[in-house]
């Protein structure tokens, strides 16, 4: 009985093409669709571990689906696999539901897949583990866990775990995590996680956190948060969160948040609550306090402790007569 395949870990994720605010529910769908997950194992289908042991069952050349073995193993399908240490080669897709051990170097030409797997790891079809990748894990199509993946994922399609991705990570179409994604991620279309995204994050159309975004983010199309921002982000689209950001941000479009701190370079438009350092865009709109520097065609804010420069200036806090003024604002 040959893998069924289902949809994906990662099921709070999805992608829709709306709004910016709804970017931190992408999800490539394309990525979801290479899923594969065990199924039930009926009776008729209970592994055989039929094996030629040289010299002997357990340790040395192990042709066969041997269920424990240490040194080199050639099998057909791994199907109901305990432990393998050393060196395994698979030439087709494993059975599920995925099961095992694999320490040391596995290579598969159809899919390298086990419970867990620790070591280098490479399949022309894909890396599965059912509940932790550990180390250097290849897949010509998709590297995908139910758990955690840790070291390096490559992958020429997607990276998929429904834990966290901690380490360095490729994804040819994108990387998706259901935990945090930390360390160097790269993903032509987009990094989605539905934890933090920390480290150094380079997206296509959008990097998308369901927490906090820290470190070097740059995106095409956008930067999106549901907590805090903070580090150097840049971006063509926006950066946008409901929470505060941090650092020095350029958006080629705008920035949106409750508050703003440091250097917040913009093409278009800021949108926020607070502000504290230097803003700038062809209208900068300030709804609480604004502290620092406003450079704009139209500065606009309720309570400026700072300056304000531009071709209009509204601060809602000077006296009245003096609440609109064209050039130059300044009020402490």
């Amino acid at each position: 009985m040959r893998p069924s395949f289902a949809a994906g870990p990662v099921r709070n994720l999805r992608f829709t093409a709306g709004a910016l605010t709804n970017l931190r529910r992408l999800a490539p769908a394309a990525i979801l669709l290479l899923a594969r997950f065990p199924v039930a194992a009926r009776a008729e289908d209970l592994p055989t571990h039929t094996a030629l042991n040289l010299p002997f069952a357990g340790y040395g050349i192990s042709i066969g689906n041997s269920a424990r073995h240490s040194g080199l193993r050639f099998n057909w399908s791994d199907d109901g696999i305990e432990k393998i240490n050393g060196l395994n080669v698979t030439l087709w897709v494993p059975g599920e539901p995925l099961s095992g051990t694999m320490n040391g170097v596995g290579i598969g030409l159809g899919v390298m897949g086990a419970g867990e797997i620790n070591g280098l790891s490479f399949g022309l079809g894909g890396v599965f583990g059912e509940h932790a990748l550990n180390g250097i894990s290849i897949g010509g199509l998709a590297i995908i866990t139910s758990g955690d993946a840790a070291g390096v994922t490559f992958s020429g399609f997607g990276v998929v775990a429904s834990g966290s991705l901690t380490g360095f990570n490729f994804g040819g179409v994108g990387c998706v995590a259901g935990g945090n994604m930390n360390g160097a991620s790269v993903g032509p279309l987009g990094l989605v996680a539905t934890g933090s995204l920390s480290g150094l994050n380079l997206a296509g159309l959008a990097a998308v956190s369901g927490g906090a975004v820290a470190g070097l983010n740059a995106s095409i199309g956008a930067v999106v948060a549901k907590g805090d921002i903070a580090g150097l982000s840049i971006t063509a689209g926006a950066i946008q969160t409901a929470a505060d950001v941090a650092g020095f941000t350029v958006a080629g479009f705008r920035t949106k948040s409750d508050r703003v701190t440091g250097i917040d370079l913009n093409v278009l438009t800021t949108d926020v609550r607070c502000a504290t350092g230097l803003v700038t865009g062809l209208y900068n709109n300030v709804s609480g306090r604004q502290e620092g520097i406003s450079i704009g065609l139209l500065n606009r804010t309720s309570s400026l402790f700072g300056v304000q420069i531009g071709l209009v200036n509204i601060a809602e806090n000077n006296p009245e007569g003096f609440r609109a003024l064209p050039f130059l604002d300044v009020h402490f």
